[in-house]
């Protein structure tokens, strides 16, 4: 019955190991989305501001 019972163990422990990994790897790619996407929201900012700079008669109208 030990045996077993460690034997189960040992399998539930691989399992959960398997589910972190693939956890930490998710975790790693939306850590780089999220800065991807805070890159071109900064860009997307910048042009936006020199559009205005450079046109401020286009917007008044």
């Amino acid at each position: 019955a030990a045996r077993h019972a460690a034997a189960t163990a040992e399998g539930r422990v691989t399992t959960l190991t398997v589910r972190l990994d693939a956890a930490e790897t998710d975790r790693d790619v939306a850590q780089r989305r999220v800065a991807q996407l805070g890159d071109q929201v900064s860009d997307l900012a910048l042009a936006l501001s020199r559009l205005g700079a450079a046109a401020p008669e286009d917007v008044a109208g």
